[in-house]
């Protein structure tokens, strides 16, 4: 009798402990590589005002390795040649999100999660009526996608 359970506190020993080693497994995630892929490309010229100008996709290029997951920030800089209108409103979205970037510079989060190859287009357009103007030369854009 004693050997019946001694071994029923063996086996009930050996379960608890596949059940702590499950449970511990789901805390320990393999570590993920952290990366960024960087696209570049000229911003628009702007010649009329009230019309929407879209630039893209903006995409990794195809030697970047992907081996993230999702993505964690995105960032972005482009420049104007001579002035700028304070009226240029800027859009960059991506995987059905459009963030405000308005501004040359700036960065985000609002991508966060989309997978690491998204798509990325920026729209251009100077508000105001419909009217044709003095063109607006666009410079070098560079988009930065941070990802884990």
């Amino acid at each position: 009798m004693a050997d019946v359970v001694h071994s029923a506190v063996r086996i009930a020993a050996i379960g608890a402990l596949l059940i702590l080693a499950q449970a511990l497994a789901g805390f320990a995630k393999p570590a993920m590589a952290a990366g960024r892929w960087v696209a570049e490309s000229q911003a628009p010229t702007l010649s009329q005002q009230g019309f929407r100008y879209a630039l893209g996709p903006l995409l990794p290029s195809r030697d970047t390795p992907l081996a993230g997951t999702a993505i964690t920030r995105v960032s972005w800089r482009y420049n104007y040649r001579g002035w700028r209108p304070r009226a240029l409103a800027v859009q960059l979205c991506g995987g059905g999100r459009c963030v405000d970037a308005s501004r040359p510079h700036g960065q985000t989060m609002a991508f966060s999660g989309l997978p690491v190859a998204t798509a990325f287009r920026f729209y251009f357009r100077i508000d105001g009526p419909p009217a044709a103007r003095t063109p607006l030369a666009g410079d070098r854009l560079s988009l930065m996608v941070n990802f884990e």
